[in-house]
């Protein structure tokens, strides 16, 4: 049979043939398949000759495939069909089949055979295209419009129609609703990318405009792009294609940022105050009026040099050190009083504040500078303290030559005094003291605010140094009632700390807890290690301070009462200067008071030597 078939005109034509064709008998079997048809199923010159159609279709019968040829027709396309390869791959394959009777040898069939694999893949590959471009239209919420000059007819979507407040069973003429909601003073400018690209001058076009919303109680802002999407062949635009998107949202943005950029720009010229932006190297970006006057040069002058050199050389190193660790990230902003040389020399005292400016990625851009005139606060606090320091100086010589002499009329035997005098005296000796306490508190303070209080440091067992400070407060404890318990885990534990210092923190927190314990109570202290510094507390029993007064207790003078200063002693001074004795040294310091129960004053003392503390 297949020696007679190859005699067939049509046979010998068929194997020229550029697709791939197969001959099938009336079994089913493969009577003759050129080179695509091999090449497609993976087989070699003659291997498919006498296999059966089921062999490379998934058809389970010659049958099944007769049956998508609906009589009287004599051929079908099966558009889509598996088909199997001589690996055992599976194919995706598009069919045509003819029949025919042959006189001698029965039905044959004609199949006609193409992959379309790769055209089913773009295919999906392009509907999945469209769901995205489609998902991405919907969520971005643009309506989508298609415009025809010819016939002057839109065709609009629904978001589109959303846009504009209109049902999708409202039946109007959406151009005339459009034109007529469009702000009047808009309307020309709506139009003109219709008409630019209805003359062949661009291809696109944008527009923003108003368009009043359909209760007529606001405006909202929108955006229209347009472009020309088809031409007929004298290349006239017959179709245009929009977009157009609510950007209200958008222009209000903008508004808000044109004001806070004329904000910055009214405090950038403040008229008292000097502002610069500072670039990252120092260099002097940009500066007010108000900064010029202060240093008597003109903007190009000072926009021309930066910070470093306007720096009195003293002041530059901190000023430096605080303007990496701003740069770095490690601290927001810094604040300092420092000195600055004017054009004609001179020097003027500046209290600096520092902000750093990063870009959307978080990175450093610039700073921004506020420099305030303080030159002649300094001079007056300067008088001020050269006058307490003389006062509080020439009233120690005298006091101690006072006391020391009322402690010797006490100690006299020879002529024992009377009862009455004695009584005098000691109210004398008590007094004197408590006026030296003031008199010392004072040159404390002013050399703690001026940061001239030198301190030694070294490591200590602080079980020992608080033990000390409890046994010198027994005496006072004792006249008020109270006892003292220290509490200390380890006893081994140590930190850095300038002993003599150490003991006028602990006298001031003891004394305060000591004067305010209700008596018959008792007074802890406790002393535990933490990650990189030693904790110390002393809670004391009692009314507790109350939450009006608690953001002053750091404040010099301040008293916790009106009444507190006579009925429980104190300058008032104690706790501030407590506070800089721990800062200074490298620690921190703070309480927590619950009315009616407990009071806990707390300071740490560092672990690791805290570097420069001493300098002070």
């Amino acid at each position: 049979m297949n020696t007679q078939l190859k005699d067939f005109p049509i046979i010998q034509a068929f194997k020229h043939m550029q697709v791939a064709l197969m001959i099938l008998g009336s079994e089913g079997q493969i009577l003759h398949s050129n080179h695509k048809t091999n090449r497609l199923f993976g087989y070699g010159e003659g291997e498919l000759i006498a296999r059966n159609i089921c062999d490379v279709l998934c058809v389970e019968s010659l049958a099944e495939l007769n049956a998508f040829i609906e009589p009287p027709a004599v051929d079908t396309l099966i558009k889509k069909i598996a088909g199997r390869h001589k690996n055992g791959d599976l194919l995706t394959l598009s069919v045509h089949v003819t029949i025919w009777i042959d006189a001698d040898h029965g039905p044959q069939h004609a199949l006609v055979l193409r992959d379309i694999s790769n055209e089913l893949k773009t295919a999906s590959l392009v509907r999945d295209e469209l769901t995205r471009a489609n998902n991405a239209i919907v969520g971005a919420h643009i309506g989508v419009f298609e415009y025809n000059p010819v016939d002057d007819t839109v065709i609009v979507s629904d978001i589109w129609r959303e846009l504009l407040e209109l049902d999708p069973s409202d039946d109007m003429d959406v151009q005339v609703e459009w034109r007529e909601r469009v702000h009047p003073d808009d309307l020309d400018a709506a139009l003109e990318p219709i008409r630019l690209c209805l003359e062949e001058t661009h291809e696109r076009a944008r527009c923003e405009y108003r368009l009043r919303s359909r209760d007529g109680t606001q405006w909202r802002w929108m955006r229209t792009d347009i472009a020309v999407s088809q031409r007929d062949e004298a290349g006239q635009p017959v179709r245009l294609s929009g977009a157009m998107t609510d950007i209200s949202d958008i222009k209000a943005t903008e508004s808000a940022l044109r004001a806070s950029v004329e904000q910055f720009r009214a405090s950038f010229e403040s008229p008292v105050i000097g502002k610069i932006i500072v670039g990252l190297e120092g260099n002097l970006l940009r500066v007010n009026e108000a900064i010029c006057n202060l240093l008597g040069y003109s903007a190009e002058e000072l926009q021309a040099t930066d910070f470093q050199t306007l720096t009195y050389p003293d002041d530059l190193k901190e000023d430096l050190r605080l303007f990496t660790q701003l740069k770095a990230g490690k601290i927001a902003h810094y604040e300092m009083e420092k000195r600055y040389i004017r054009a004609n020399g001179a020097i003027m005292w500046g209290h600096l504040t520092v902000n750093m400016i990063k870009d959307a990625d978080g990175h450093p851009e610039y700073c921004v500078s506020q420099i305030i005139d303080i030159t002649e606060r300094r001079r007056l606090s300067e008088l001020k303290s050269r006058f307490v320091s003389t006062v509080s100086h020439e009233l120690r010589t005298p006091l101690t030559s006072v006391l020391g002499s009322l402690m010797l009329l006490s100690a006299l035997n020879d002529e024992p005094l009377s009862d009455e005098a004695q009584r005098l005296l000691f109210i004398a000796q008590r007094n004197g003291e408590r006026l030296r306490g003031l008199v010392d508190n004072i040159l404390d303070f002013e050399k703690f605010s001026a940061k001239q209080m030198r301190f030694t440091l070294s490591q200590k067992q602080l079980v020992l140094l608080v033990e000390e400070a409890v046994m010198v407060n027994l005496v006072a404890a004792d006249i008020s009632g109270v006892r003292c318990n220290i509490i200390c885990p380890d006893r081994t534990v140590r930190g850095f700390v300038d002993p003599k210092r150490f003991e006028q923190v602990m006298a001031n927190l003891l004394s305060n807890a000591t004067k305010f314990a209700p008596k018959g109570s008792s007074i802890d202290i406790s002393v535990i290690e933490h990650s990189e510094a030693v904790r110390i507390t002393v809670t004391n029993r009692g009314d507790g301070i109350p939450a009006s007064m608690q953001a002053d207790m750091f404040e010099p003078f301040f008293q916790a009462s009106p009444g507190t200063t006579h009925t429980k002693g104190g300058t008032g001074l104690g706790l501030s200067i407590t506070k800089q004795i721990v800062e200074q040294t490298g620690g921190e310091i703070g309480f927590e008071s619950i009315p009616n129960e407990t009071t806990t004053f707390w300071f740490t003392v560092p672990i690791e030597d805290p570097g420069g503390s001493s300098a002070h």
